[in-house]
């Protein structure tokens, strides 16, 4: 990438860009974005950290801040007296919600799609089958909101999609499993993530969509574990094989 860009892009994100973020919250993007989407090579030698203050045209600071986020990430391998290295991709943190989004901001990627709806097609029956057995009632109210958005919205696709995401961190946090509560964010990427393969703007699909939420909230405020459990799979069953078959429709035109 040409220096020069990158500096004007740089300023241009830290001096306005995203309301609140930091300049080393925009930075972290800038930077985390290029490695996740391949500007530099997993394995690869990244510039020395005078070198990416000079690239980006701020303090060692923030630099250090930056990668040591990145690290965390798993998308950096920062050693002393060793240089700055790209992790392999096998090692990124692919439960980290900035992570998931900037790989599949760049296009599809079947291999990490297919891991998310084997993931999401494990864990979000159980979520549910948690739910009906913990909700309490100001979970069932907060689950009941954003059911009662997606119904009123089934024509407004934008909203639709928000109050979904919003539903199922609903769900999720009424299991009151604290680690699974930690992982609301990874959730919720996940499902962002695979709603360009599974989202249908039909209004069969809308209405269908809208029932099937209405029997996962109704089996939770009834405190049925099981019929949760069973209303959860149907749903990210039938989500799962339309991702499925968009994925394999597009490997066949690949």
């Amino acid at each position: 990438m040409n220096d020069t860009l990158e500096k004007r892009d740089s300023s241009n994100k830290t001096s306005g860009g995203r309301e609140g973020m930091t300049k080393t919250d925009r930075l972290t993007q800038i930077f985390g974005k290029q490695i996740a989407q391949g500007e530099y090579a997993p394995g690869s030698a990244l510039p020395s950290e005078a070198e990416l203050c000079e690239r980006f045209d701020t303090s060692r600071n923030v630099m250090r801040e930056v990668i040591k986020v990145l690290s965390t990430k798993r998308l950096i391998d920062a050693q002393r007296h060793r240089g700055l290295f790209v992790m392999p991709g096998e090692h990124w943190n692919y439960l980290d919600a900035d992570v998931l989004e900037w790989v599949l901001e760049k296009g599809t990627n079947p291999s990490l799609v297919r891991s998310l709806i084997e993931v999401r097609s494990l864990i979000e029956p159980t979520i549910s089958r948690w739910a009906a057995e913990r909700a309490t009632a100001v979970d069932l109210v907060d689950i009941e909101a954003n059911y009662n958005e997606m119904a009123a919205n089934s024509r407004n696709v934008e909203i639709f999609q928000a109050a979904d995401i919003r539903f199922h961190h609903a769900v999720l946090l009424a299991s009151h499993n604290l680690v699974i509560q930690q992982l609301s964010d990874a959730v919720g990427a996940l499902q962002r993530a695979i709603f360009d393969f599974t989202f249908d703007t039909g209004l069969e699909h809308m209405d269908l969509t809208v029932r099937e939420h209405h029997d996962l909230f109704d089996a939770i405020r009834r405190k049925n574990p099981q019929a949760a459990e069973e209303a959860s799979r149907r749903m990210v069953t039938r989500t799962a094989s339309r991702a499925l078959a968009a994925l394999d429709e597009a490997d066949s035109h690949a």
